[in-house]
């Protein structure tokens, strides 16, 4: 569903070093224009504990920031999307986090996977016009990850790269305290090199015509270079420049004599920054790049608005299809099974209150149902849930992975029940959600469990005090297997909707 003209949306990056909001109005064929920002430095890696638990003193630091951001978004009646990264997701106690934040500020905290941050990041270079169809890379340096794309605008991301080194996460491992010894700066610099060295062969494929900078952090090295020496354009980096510089910013670091426009919350990290941001250029052979001002927070209302609601649709479907295909599933059981439950799904929307969420999830579940045999003929729900679980996927949050893992998790054997333990951390509609779609799947899969002919398509009709499901006659009596599969299956579906379902043959 996409966002009416005039109609605000807020986006909200939660970042490892700062949160940053900003509210965009959306304008005629996909266009928007921003009306407001907010920023906090909230220093999430800061706060983080031996175990790498995030603090009670960095939640609090937390939950202020996004109640001012809640009351600013509010004033514009704005639409409120707060997408967290590399410190969130790291964080053992994470959902329960999410989770306090959804009681305390009645707000949903999106965790995205990194090959989701990236992808919301090309969209923000998108939407600045920069991409073309010539691949580009881009590179974006944050606090506690940097993302490595490529990408062009027919196909999207091509190929994307989350990496644990951030701007802050190198400043507090390698230059504690202000310890910029060459010791310190050596162990830096390799600590990043066998990073982005390991991934490099994965880019080599591609012909890049351009190469764009995003975040603060490679914002603030142009402006630096700028400064010291005497260029007048701030907008583009070299390779050259990096190597260059990097002795002067040591320097004006340890002196506090930076440009005043670089904000001193940043000025320790710009060290590191400096080392990651020179290793990824000289790794993928990259002699210099353009700054771009749009980065994951413009991606998200470009996601919202330009792309007529691509988050969180149309990539789930996306994804999944992907994951089916690399795994060689069998496509025709797929169609068969997607079939039924496309029926059986708009039967029941108004029932189990069901969304356009929801109906892409279970698209995708459809997709992978089956992925569990590429491990073992038997318990292939629990490898499939498994393999869903722990993949990166492309264009799903945190929160939609764990969902379409349950789904599959729950679509053979035993039936769910809110308490089990894969719906810990999960919002209470999102694990009703997930035990409605996990029961269509299942009765979906059960009365195409032969695999052979046509797909099971019922015509379901809601009489007083029961749900008739009709089948044609001729296909009823060639897959009395497949009916007698769907009456062992449908209780899980039956105990949602209240009412008994009777599967017969129409009549002639």
């Amino acid at each position: 569903m996409s966002v009416h003209l005039g109609k605000h949306i807020a986006a909200v990056d939660m970042g490892t070093n700062s949160f940053h909001m900003i509210i965009a109005k959306a304008e005629a064929h996909g266009a928007f224009h921003i009306v407001d920002r907010m920023k906090h430095w909230v220093r999430l890696g800061d706060g983080v504990n031996a175990r790498g638990r995030l603090s009670e003193e960095a939640i609090g630091r937390m939950l202020e920031s996004l109640k001012f951001f809640k009351q600013l978004a509010e004033s514009y009646d704005a639409e409120m999307h707060c997408i967290a990264t590399s410190a969130m997701r790291d964080a053992p106690n994470r959902h329960a986090i999410a989770k306090r934040i959804r009681q305390e500020l009645d707000l949903v905290v999106e965790i995205v996977n990194g090959e989701e941050e990236a992808r919301l990041v090309f969209q923000g270079v998108r939407s600045e016009g920069y991409i073309r169809d010539e691949p580009a890379y881009i590179i974006d340096i944050g606090g506690g990850s940097t993302e490595v794309i490529v990408g062009n605008k027919p196909d999207g991301v091509l190929a994307a790269e989350s990496l644990d080194m951030g701007a802050r996460r190198y400043s507090r491992q390698f230059f504690a305290e202000g310890n910029y010894t060459a010791l310190q700066v050596k162990k830096c610099r390799a600590a990043a090199a066998s990073k982005i060295q390991a991934v490099a062969s994965e880019y080599k494929p591609f012909e890049v015509h351009a190469v764009y900078g995003t975040s603060g952090t490679i914002r603030s090295l142009a402006e630096v270079v700028a400064s010291f020496y005497k260029h007048e354009d701030s907008t583009h980096l070299t390779l050259r420049d990096l190597k260059q510089v990097l002795p002067k910013l040591i320097d004006a670091v340890k002196q506090g004599t930076l440009p005043s426009s670089i904000e001193p919350e940043r000025q320790a990290t710009l060290v590191a920054g400096c080392l990651i941001l020179k290793e990824v250029m000289r790794a993928l052979r990259i002699k210099s790049l353009r700054i771009c001002p749009s980065a994951l927070r413009e991606g998200i209302i470009f996601d919202r608005i330009a792309s007529t609601g691509r988050l969180p649709s149309r990539p789930i479907k996306a994804a999944s299809k992907a994951m089916a295909k690399r795994f060689n599933l069998d496509r025709t059981q797929i169609k068969r099974v997607t079939q039924t439950a496309e029926i059986i799904f708009k039967a029941y929307t108004t029932p189990l209150d069901l969304n356009e969420e929801a109906y892409r999830l279970l698209i995708a579940a459809c997709q992978l149902h089956e992925i569990g045999l590429t491990m073992s003929h038997k318990k292939i729900h629990l490898h499939g849930s498994y393999i869903i679980g722990n993949s990166n996927l492309t264009g799903i949050t945190q929160r939609q992975q764990q969902m379409l893992a349950a789904i599959v998790r729950f679509h053979r054997k035993n039936s769910p029940s809110n308490k089990h333990l894969v719906f810990k951390g999960m919002r209470s509609k999102d694990t009703r959600v997930t035990i409605a779609l996990a029961a269509i799947l299942r009765l979906a899969a059960a009365l195409n469990r032969t695999k052979s002919g046509e797909a099971a398509q019922p015509e379901i009709i809601e009489k007083k005090n029961k749900w008739l499901w009709l089948f044609d006659a001729q296909w009823f009596d060639e897959h009395d297997v497949c009916i007698w599969n769907g009456e062992q299956e449908k209780r899980p579906l039956i105990k949602l909707i209240g009412k008994p379902i009777h599967l017969n043959k129409k009549d002639n």
